[in-house]
């Protein structure tokens, strides 16, 4: 598509920017008194607002196709790319609810329903994303069970699966090769259990946070516990139950062992989400379209 001018495109951004609504609409009524080319008519609108959203401009663009749609309420090509432009500015709730707005019930036609899992799977809300589906006729079965699998992928439950439950249905009927190669990672991820964590530094101080693979924490943990208690016996040892450096590296000691038991809990469960984090960003890179 051919790029507006500079020239064009900067007055455009002014008036975008800096004239109110009324003022654009006198614009609008009377051309011919205003300026020799209508940049507002509907063909320009349009140009500019697809330039927007070619240059990733995509809050600008929001506006310039809410100022199309103000004209044109009922044009679906300019709600399908007011909703493209929320989702890629971060604005999926807003896109969501236009969408409720426009579309309340009945089924959706293949570009609003491929939009519409989207601006689903972006906010994590699993339970509009399987109403979407429901909706979506345009939709090939196959198509449906891809992105159920990217969805089961992004929620991120998996982790906790036992690896030797059969596989669900949608997972076995899916043909999308880069998510059955990312469902197939899932079955290699070996989740760390909090419990077991918190039970091996509870017998050797660290060990837990190694067994999540946090070696660094883990080998500080045992030498902070060690030297504290090492210090405490020294002290007890020298100068009997009376000895304040025996307290104090005893209560130091203390502080540091309880501060290692939390420590392997959270560090458990810091390994299960970096698994997840890692597989639900190339999910996402699979799923969401520009």
């Amino acid at each position: 598509m051919k790029q507006p001018s500079d020239y064009m495109i900067q007055l455009k951004k002014f008036i975008v920017n800096f004239i109110p609504l009324p003022i654009i609409l006198i614009l609008l009524v009377y051309p011919s008194k205003v300026t020799s080319q209508n940049i507002y008519d509907d063909a320009h609108s349009r140009e500019f607002a697809q330039y927007l959203m070619q240059t990733l401009q995509f809050q600008l663009a929001v506006a310039e196709w809410e100022r199309i749609l103000f004209l044109n309420p009922d044009d679906t090509l300019a709600r399908l790319n007011q909703l493209k432009s929320l989702r890629l500015s971060q604005k999926p709730a807003e896109g969501n609810e236009k969408l409720n707005r426009w579309y309340p019930s009945g089924s959706l036609t293949r570009s609003f329903s491929l939009e519409a899992i989207q601006l689903t799977l972006v906010q994590s809300d699993f339970g509009s994303f399987k109403t979407v589906l429901g909706r979506s006729p345009g939709l090939s079965a196959v198509e449906k069970f891809n992105f159920e699998l990217g969805a089961w992928l992004l929620e991120g439950k998996w982790i906790n699966l036992n690896k030797a439950v059969s596989p669900p249905t949608f997972a076995l009927a899916a043909t999308d090769a880069r998510l059955l190669n990312l469902y197939a990672k899932t079955k290699s991820v070996h989740r760390k259990s909090p419990a077991a964590s918190v039970a091996l530094s509870a017998i050797i101080p660290g060990m837990g946070k190694i067994y999540s693979k946090d070696w660094k924490d883990g080998l500080l943990s045992l030498l902070f516990v060690a030297t504290n208690v090492w210090q405490s016996y020294r002290g007890f040892s020298k100068y009997g139950i009376k000895s304040a450096t025996g307290w104090v590296f005893g209560s130091l000691a203390a502080g540091f062992y309880s501060a290692n038991l939390f420590g392997s809990w959270k560090s458990a469960n810091s390994y299960n989400s970096k698994q997840v984090d890692l597989i639900r960003h190339e999910t996402e890179g699979i799923l969401y379209t520009r």
